[in-house]
């Protein structure tokens, strides 16, 4: 370290700040209010965050950790999901990642905290693991494609063979399509959820699983991360029968792309129909592929796969085919066992991430 920085907690006023660190860091085009929403207006309650400061005051780096509430073993505690490690890059290599990151973690400790988890980014990851944080598994990008562009952007060296046969596998691709998808997912069975209500919450009672680690989805939580939103990306859908939510599920469509942010069901009828619908929706707007991020033991891989969805068996690439899921002990009692992916109940709507799409 060779310039001189402090840290003090991150206030309300930093916001605007946040937002020029997060836009310049990782190129987007985010404003106050996408932080203010992360890590004040949370329903499981505010973030952990701190900020770095020149000499002069200026917040030059900055770092949360943004709480979840979860159940482990069917028994409800508290986690922290790392959230937004930024610095200006004039100021990188100066510790100002690892010492927020340890500064954060050790108050999440003091909190009560076991664990905290992130699905870490391609720009972060050596810094995650260098500083504590264990790798523990990979999710899997399962994809559906209805047009051939896209695997034409993944084909490496084949890339101007595929170009070249897209018409042809255009033709072949709506057709495996219209033959997997047929009539499923009909909207007779399937209608769009303006908001999350009473019956999520029976629903978040009634289909958590027993075992393993599961972060909760009742109605406040879920409104708050996919309903009111800033940027109102993503959508929702309900099954009932018999006056009952049978299952929700959570879609972002964008610029030709359909993601599966989430998704709870009570049984596996409602999952295929869900799924179905899903898929459906996908090719009906015109999308040019479907995608879910799924850890390899999910209950929901079976259904995708019988729509056609498939994972990258072969030599998959990380950050694209496969995305790296990372914890970290906030405590020296954490649980190891908790350090094995297979006990994790994961969705791409459990990243911090706003909304999916660029």
């Amino acid at each position: 370290m060779t310039r001189a920085w402090t840290v003090r907690p991150a206030l309300p006023a930093d916001e605007e700040r946040q937002a020029f660190l997060f836009n310049t860091c990782f190129a987007k085009h985010k404003d106050a209010r996408t932080f203010r929403w992360k890590y004040r207006d949370n329903p499981d309650g505010p973030a952990i965050g701190r900020v770095a400061c020149a000499a002069d005051g200026t917040v030059v780096g900055g770092y949360s950790y943004v709480p979840r509430r979860f159940r482990r073993d069917g028994r409800p505690l508290l986690l922290m999901q790392a959230s937004d490690a930024m610095t200006l890059p004039e100021w990188q290599g100066q510790g100002i990642f690892t010492g927020l990151d340890d500064v954060v973690c050790a108050e999440a400790g003091r909190q009560g905290v076991s664990w905290a988890f992130a699905y870490s980014g391609r720009l972060s990851l050596k810094g995650f693991l260098r500083n504590g944080w264990r790798l523990i598994g990979h999710a899997q990008e399962w994809r559906l494609a209805f047009r051939g562009r896209p695997l034409a952007t993944r084909a490496g060296r084949l890339a101007p063979a595929v170009r070249a046969l897209a018409p042809a596998l255009d033709v072949w691709l709506g057709w495996r399509a219209r033959r997997a998808l047929g009539g499923a997912g009909s909207s007779a069975q399937v209608e769009r959820l303006e908001r999350f209500d009473a019956s999520a919450d029976e629903l978040n009672l009634a289909a958590a699983p027993a075992q393993g680690l599961y972060g909760e989805r009742g109605s406040a939580w879920l409104n708050w991360r996919y309903v009111d939103t800033p940027s109102r990306r993503q959508e929702a859908f309900a099954l009932r029968a018999d006056g009952r939510l049978r299952g929700w599920l959570v879609a972002e469509f964008c610029a030709g792309h359909a993601f599966l942010v989430d998704h709870l069901v009570r049984d596996e009828h409602a999952r295929a129909t869900l799924l179905a619908a899903f898929a459906a929706a996908a090719r009906e707007r015109g999308a040019e592929e479907a995608s879910a991020l799924l850890c390899a033991q999910h209950p929901a891989v079976p259904a995708l796969e019988a729509l056609g969805f498939r994972a990258r068996r072969s030599r998959p690439r990380e950050f694209r085919d496969m995305f790296p899921f990372i914890v970290r002990p906030c405590r020296p009692d954490s649980p190891p066992e908790d350090l094995t992916l297979a006990r994790w109940h994961l969705a791409d709507g459990d990243r911090d991430a706003e909304h999916l799409s660029a």
